[in-house]
């Protein structure tokens, strides 16, 4: 009878410890935190729970142990399991392995949400039976909702470098949206970051698909690992095969010829790569509808537009937690435009996030682009210090808190095309939700 661990006490950790002590497995649930109610239950079906656990110095002996997707890579209890020869997984590598269906894992250094999103809306138009998970902001990722896996339809997940540095197998459609340095302090090196986002491709057979961003090198050079069939998609260039833009229209070609979809309108950069990514995928998996398009409700708090302060329009950018995407974000406004609320947190699992060579450089560039575009910059947070030498003090406004911010920037908003909220840095998951919230109530109070 095979040892295993399971970490944490959430929702989808029960889950994964019930289902595999029903199995048979001798199952130890253990986190660093109090155990839940639920998870303490499972003690009646033989489960160990260890609350408070020392993880980090004495893991246990097991054969495999399922991670939390959060837990960083460089934590010590991941080379002590791999060191006792553990086998380090995480719930997205048994839903990989047991799926008697196709599986699509989207994965990127941005843009994974949003093209899970329209790729999901692409598959259910043209009648695919399709499972995914839920998570908090709107995320596909790989939940409990998918054990035991479904028997039939597709399943679709999001797959973060987080997962797939636990992951000892591959989806059987990958898709790559782009790559650059991010979350390195989770993985401590660009070449390991590199090498999580290579485990998508990396199990890859000749019978499986990678979709890759034909326009980004990096991404492309990760899914020269796949076995599989190869597709494209591309906003500059024809392709051989996948998804590309050609004037007004969107072209999608494979083997048996190419068919042209009307340029959906209103779309910017980032949305129309994402959908140029879920089309190539839909017409890889032989799954297109009728019509291209966008979904209606985009995932939210990704450059979201949410209302408007009298000519001002407001935006909730607050997944923009890394200076790339914000600057993404910021790309298509004109000199002097903006006001831009950004600040967060210094840290992510302990760690100093933004710290590395690549990512201090990736933040310099980001923070040229808000120069740009800024008319006023109101920072908020413990980031704040490190963001405020990047920028003009006369053109800055320095606050301790993500609501002061949005105040006062709408207060000096009057001219401006748009007020953005785009943190650059991490910010709890309950800070990013108040951000549309809180804009809705600035237009609805502002404009009466």
């Amino acid at each position: 009878m095979s040892r295993v661990l399971v970490e944490g006490f959430d929702r989808d950790a029960v889950a994964l410890a019930r289902l595999l002590a029903r199995e048979g497995r001798r199952v130890t649930l253990a986190g660093t935190g109090n155990a839940s109610q639920q998870a303490l239950e499972l003690r009646a079906s033989g489960v160990v729970v260890r609350a408070r656990a020392g993880l980090d110095t004495e893991p246990g002996q097991f054969e495999e142990a399922f991670l939390d997707v959060w837990t960083p890579e460089v934590a010590p209890r991941v080379g002590l399991l791999r060191e006792s020869g553990c086998v380090v997984r995480c719930l997205a590598d048994l839903v990989l392995e047991r799926s008697p269906v196709p599986t699509i894992g989207v994965t990127g250094t941005a843009g994974k949400t949003t093209t899970a999103a329209f790729l999901a809306f692409l598959l259910r138009s043209a009648g695919v039976g399709l499972h995914t998970g839920t998570a908090p902001a709107a995320n596909l990722w790989p939940t409990a909702e998918l054990l035991p896996p479904p028997a039939d339809g597709v399943v679709l997940m999001e797959l973060t470098s987080s997962h797939l540095c636990f992951t000892n197998r591959s989806p059987s459609v990958a898709v790559l949206t782009c790559f650059w340095p991010d979350h390195l302090e989770l993985h401590g090196s660009l070449e390991r970051y590199r090498a999580a986002k290579e485990a998508i491709v990396r199990s890859q057979s000749a019978d499986d698909v990678v979709v890759v961003n034909a326009d980004d090198t990096d991404a492309s050079a990760i899914a020269t690992f796949s076995a599989g069939h190869r597709f494209g998609f591309s906003v500059t260039r024809e392709l051989e095969f996948g998804a590309f833009v050609t004037g007004r229209s969107v072209v999608l070609r494979d083997a048996e010829g190419e068919r042209s979809f009307r340029l959906p309108p209103r779309l910017d950069d980032p949305r129309l790569q994402a959908l140029l990514a879920a089309a190539a995928t839909a017409l890889a998996v032989g799954a297109l509808p009728d019509k291209l398009r966008a979904p209606d409700s985009p995932p939210p708090h990704r450059a979201t537009p949410v209302g408007r302060l009298g000519t001002t329009e407001l935006v909730d950018d607050g997944m923009a937690a890394t200076p790339s995407k914000t600057a993404a974000g910021l790309h298509g406004h004109r000199d002097g435009s903006v006001v831009l609320v950004c600040g967060g947190e210094l840290e992510s699992a302990g760690l100093p996030v933004h710290a590395s060579p690549e990512e201090q450089a990736l933040l310099e560039e980001a923070c040229a682009e808000a120069r740009r575009v800024a008319r006023l910059v109101v920072l908020f947070g413990p980031a704040a210090a490190r963001l405020a030498p990047h920028f003009d003090r006369t053109r800055t406004l320095r606050v301790s808190a993500l609501d002061e911010a949005i105040e006062l920037a709408s207060s000096r908003a009057e001219g401006a095309e748009v007020l953005v909220v785009s943190p650059m840095f991490p910010l709890p998951l309950a800070d990013r939700e108040r951000i549309g919230p809180a804009l809705e109530h600035l237009a609805g109070a502002g404009n009466r």
